[in-house]
């Protein structure tokens, strides 16, 4: 009886040291999330989620054990517009300019917030380390759009009509011919060594990878850019991340080093 009880109390010591202090802050008028590590690890390496905050807790909790901040600005139903990249500069100058965490952030673009994390490496490849997508949305046309690609994606209709209002587009062929596509502008992210990871099922419905994140990872390919892919056999749009997040966070924690 006493080894267990040393045992457990042993895991519940683990368990306390590794955890996160949630602090909770406003920022040009959003709100923000940062999960502050016990103690941080050199350099103050950082994970920034363009949407979702949360989502892949077992991911951000294994980071914040290795000494990481984890970062959450909600700017939902921006679509990764010049409106939201502004508060995330001003996000920027606070954690990298105020409290000296890394000037390279690593980004998490979970679904739609591929929009946002593909947005601020295409203003600022040299404020990257890496640009990791998660059946992330990069072609706006495929989602929230559901136009026929090489495949064709469920859309959103509501959400497709929010993309335009924030945008300023009009109709559909407006907002199909001035928005970015995938891979444009993300070039000097490659030549700044940025890492693309990508996690993608191979059968997402809502997000198809060949229209979205493949793009961005032929132009990594390419244009000799490091990539590191983990792709699930038959998976759909949900379940994100991995069931064991490991492989991702040392992949992370390396690029950290």
């Amino acid at each position: 009886m006493p080894r267990i009880l040393l045992a457990l109390l042993g895991m519940t010591f683990c368990a306390v040291a590794s955890a996160a202090t949630v602090e909770k802050l406003t920022i040009d008028g959003k709100a923000v999330t940062v999960k502050v590590p016990e103690k941080a690890a050199p350099g103050k390496p950082w994970l920034w989620v363009g949407e979702f905050g949360g989502h892949l807790k077992t991911l951000e909790d294994g980071l914040v054990a290795q000494g990481w901040h984890v970062v959450y600005v909600g700017v939902s139903n921006q679509f990764g517009s010049a409106r939201s990249m502004a508060t995330w500069e001003k996000a920027y100058e606070e954690f990298h300019g105020k409290r000296g965490l890394s000037a390279k952030p690593a980004l998490l673009g979970i679904s739609r917030g591929g929009l946002y994390v593909n947005a601020w490496a295409r203003l600022h490849p040299d404020r990257v380390s890496v640009l990791y997508l998660d059946n992330g949305v990069c072609d706006i046309r495929s989602w929230p759009g559901g136009f026929q690609l090489n495949a064709k994606g469920k859309g959103s209709a509501n959400d497709w009509k929010l993309y335009k209002t924030e945008f300023g587009f009009a109709t559909d062929d407006e907002a199909k011919a001035k928005s970015l596509q995938a891979a444009e502008g993300l070039l000097p992210a490659i030549k700044a060594g940025v890492l693309l990871i990508s996690c993608h099922g191979t059968a997402d419905t809502v997000v198809p990878y060949v229209d979205n994140a493949k793009t961005v990872v032929d132009l990594w390919e390419k244009n000799g850019g490091r990539v590191k892919l983990f792709p699930k056999e038959g998976g759909d749009h949900h379940p994100h991340g991995l069931p064991n997040p490991q492989p991702l966070i040392e992949v992370l924690v390396k690029s950290a080093n």
